[in-house]
């Protein structure tokens, strides 16, 4: 059973599965679905869902018969996220991703950028974080330079914390991007001198 709640309309028009490879016998949907409405939906093969139209499995919901989230969410299939619409935003995802990577590179600063389907993060650590004790090293007090150098400048690069990511939506353009890296060329620098004079030795608080 793959919860998609959160990766299903973001890492392409197949989801998450689609972008894994991996084909589950249940998929869960919700959030980005609804169009801005509450809505959820899931899915499975027909001899799973046959059990509730066979009224063998009682499946009941709050939003089962709310008619508006529905005709939101067929909008949102049908008309906004589209394979045209991925397309776009999957190559507004990939300049920003590279540009970000220049930039991190020209500037000495010693981090990476994550980054899958429309989401991206700077990660503030040397190498990639492949666990939890890696994950409470990062340096918070940097990142929170970051996010404010970003904001103070006019783009907001992603919700405020650390363990968030940017998202890339049909609506950005061209103009977006070259905004955001222009932004974040400015803020680089004055990053990756913090970051020397702080030493990789701090250890951020890491949400705790």
């Amino acid at each position: 059973i793959r919860d998609r709640v959160k990766t299903g309309a973001k890492l392409g028009w197949g989801g998450a599965s689609e972008f894994f490879g991996v084909k589950p016998d249940i998929l869960c949907l919700a959030k980005s679905i609804g169009g801005g409405l509450p809505l959820g939906a899931f899915g499975a093969s027909s001899a799973v869902m046959d059990l509730i139209s066979q009224h063998k499995v009682f499946h009941g919901g709050t939003y089962n018969t709310n008619r508006v989230a529905m005709a939101a969410g067929l909008a949102t299939f049908r008309e906004v996220l589209t394979r045209e619409a991925y397309a776009h935003v999957g190559h507004l995802s990939k300049k920003l991703t590279e540009g970000y990577r220049a930039i991190v590179k020209k500037s000495g600063l010693r981090a990476y950028v994550a980054s899958a389907g429309v989401n991206g993060a700077l990660m503030l650590y040397p190498q990639e974080i492949r666990n939890y004790r890696d994950w409470t090293k990062i340096d918070v007090d940097l990142w929170r330079q970051y996010w404010f150098g970003m904001v103070n400048r006019g783009v907001l690069a992603q919700p405020y914390w650390w363990d968030e990511q940017w998202t890339i939506s049909v609506q950005h353009g061209e103009a977006d991007i070259d905004r955001h890296l222009a932004v974040f060329e400015e803020v680089a620098p004055a990053l990756a001198k913090a970051q020397q004079e702080r030493g990789m030795a701090h250890v951020g608080a890491a949400g705790h």
